[in-house]
């Protein structure tokens, strides 16, 4: 049964009387995520404010001598999550193997900081059991003999809920007990239940309630839960809801499905940990010499934070999962889905990481892009590295070629092609100059045309992603941004994948950009490629390399214009 909180009790009453005037109604639990992951209570308002201040408090009990219990696993969740709490901008109070009286101590300084904040969070993770309808979290030197000891020797849940309802500030409440068989015994109680409902409050448990949590395979490092949690809650622009669904994910695959988180949003906001990052102005760099105005190397602008999403086209679910009625956690369940099920990608939803799909009965819904992730093989090219000196103008042909670039690992595939990008020599051939001729200048004037309709792409790929354009961002870092199509032939139509073709911009990880026109998913047309170092070649490309006319621009004002195939000029 799920718990309701009684409206905030007169300040005069006692705290035990404001723990227990509570109703008992109807269960509050909404429809299954990953099959079987209730969410409860959800609320949708106005988005919280990015900035404020922020307070925390992270209580690990590991050590319970009188039990007899002694684990590494909370010390270490709790410097993960500590870690990811600072990252966030929250000032981090950490209570390692308190007893009960430093533990309610603890809790009184944190609600008395909690006033003068914007935004509160309390981390739990050691033993905790549930008796009836009442859920306790166990301080170290608890040590009951039975169930009427609970009261005495261990925090009250719904109490501290309350208190923290009653502080009128928002809070989220995390729960991530370790496994408490021999507590339960002892006890007759089991593992924790459904907690209070309190406005303000934002409360996730690790396990769903009334099962135990998974005992995790390896006892060093964080548990799955914690891990995950604090590797997704602090990824820029990315909900706190949404954050959780792939903490579900991962936490479901790490168990096999026998442990899947649960969470009851009252917080009446959209929570968003750490606001999305602005790109950085672009700087555009001095023109060098004897190089007309129209030639002037584009400004590298700073890859946008976008939420991960999959352009139209079809996918295979990466895992287990649920297809959803509408694009919310906590929504719900249309369907199962299978590992290995086929899905098509109609469209983006404009917040968070969903996806409208139809599955392979043709009913519509919805799943996050974490669900199709590993369906795309990651297309990221090689990027190019350091030059340094070079006798001979490396090739931008195969890789493995003496040029320092290692080929990819045997037994690997990439059915989408992918450029893989040489360095061009570190100075210019013979004299280190050239004077342009006339096809090397036209080319050149078609690449720049070809960078403005690529960055007009980029653009409309980030604003008004659709059918044609979208933003990807690869595994290794890498992001395109532009416009797409449907293969007709070769292996991406057999696979459903979409390809790169038109005009768009590809940021790899070092920093190289190539700003132009593609074919087939690789650079082909006319097209600019900049360098890590500020220089850059304008021109012609044919199946992901330069190939044709066009100019190299040294980054010490020098230029070499001609026939070029790869990094090589063909009419020296």
């Amino acid at each position: 049964m799920t718990k309701t909180a009684p409206p905030p009790a007169n300040p005069a009453a006692s705290r035990a009387t404001r723990r227990w005037r509570r109703r008992l109604g109807a269960s509050a639990l909404t429809a299954a995520l990953l099959a079987a992951l209730p969410f409860g209570g959800m609320q949708r308002g106005s988005a919280l404010a990015d900035s404020g201040k922020r307070v925390a408090l992270v209580i690990d009990n590991g050590r319970y001598s009188a039990l007899d219990s002694r684990s590494d696993q909370p010390a270490a969740n709790a410097s993960a999550m500590a870690a990811a709490l600072r990252s966030a901008g929250f000032s981090v109070t950490r209570a390692d193997n308190v007893g009960r009286v430093a533990m309610d101590s603890a809790l009184e300084r944190f609600r008395e900081a909690l006033g003068g904040a914007d935004l509160g969070f309390v981390y739990y993770t050691g033993l905790a059991v549930g008796v009836g309808e009442r859920e306790f979290l166990l301080p170290a030197d608890a040590d009951p003999s039975g169930a009427d000891d609970l009261p005495r020797a261990a925090l009250d849940l719904d109490g501290l809920l309350s208190d923290l309802r009653d502080s009128g500030r928002r809070t989220v409440v995390v729960i991530d007990p370790g496994v408490a068989e021999a507590l339960a015994r002892k006890v007759g109680g089991g593992a924790l239940g459904t907690p209070m409902e309190a406005d303000g409050l934002f409360v996730v448990y690790a396990h769903r309630p009334g099962v135990a949590p998974v005992p995790p395979k390896s006892g060093k490092g964080p548990d799955p839960f914690t891990a995950a949690l604090a590797r997704e809650m602090v990824k820029p622009g990315v909900t706190f809801r949404d954050s959780l669904a792939e903490v579900a994910r991962a936490v479901a695959e790490r168990s096999e499905g026998r442990q899947l988180p649960w969470l009851q949003d009252r917080l009446g906001s959209t929570l968003v940990m750490v606001p999305a990052v602005a790109a950085a102005p672009a700087k555009p760099p001095a023109t060098p010499p004897n190089v007309p105005p129209a030639a002037t190397a584009p400004a590298r602008e700073a890859p946008p934070v976008t939420t991960p999403s999959l352009p139209p086209g079809e996918y295979e679910m990466a895992k287990p999962g649920v297809l959803f009625d509408r694009p919310a956690v906590g929504a719900r369940g249309v369907a199962q889905l299978a590992t290995g099920s086929v899905v098509t990608v109609l469209e983006s939803v404009p917040e968070g990481s969903w996806l409208r799909v139809r599955d392979p009965s043709g009913r519509t819904g919805y799943l996050t892009a974490g669900a199709l992730a590993a369906r795309w093989v990651d297309p990221s090219p090689l990027a190019a590295r350091g030059r340094g000196p070079v006798e001979a103008g490396p090739s931008f042909g195969d890789p493995g070629q003496s040029q320092g670039i290692d080929p990819p690992a045997a037994g690997t595939s990439d059915p989408i092609q992918t450029e893989q990008p040489r360095s061009f020599p570190a100075t210019p051939p013979g004299t280190g100059f050239s004077t342009p001729d006339g096809p090397a200048v036209e080319a050149e004037q078609q690449a720049m045309r070809a960078l403005g309709d690529a960055r007009s792409a980029a653009e409309r790929a980030r604003s008004h992603p659709d059918s044609r354009y979208w933003s990807y961002g690869f595994s290794g870092g890498d992001r395109y941004e532009g416009s797409w199509a449907q293969s007709s032939s070769g292996t991406n139509a057999a696979l459903g994948r979409p390809v790169r073709q038109g005009t768009g911009v590809y940021r790899f990880v070092n920093g190289q950009t190539y700003e132009g026109e593609w074919s087939g998913d690789l650079m082909s047309g006319f097209g600019v490629m900049t360098f890590t170092d500020g220089s850059r070649f304008a021109g012609r490309f044919r199946n992901g390399q330069p190939d044709g006319p066009g100019i190299f621009h040294y980054a010490n004002g020098g230029q070499s214009a001609g026939q070029w195939r790869g990094s090589v000029r063909l009419d020296e």
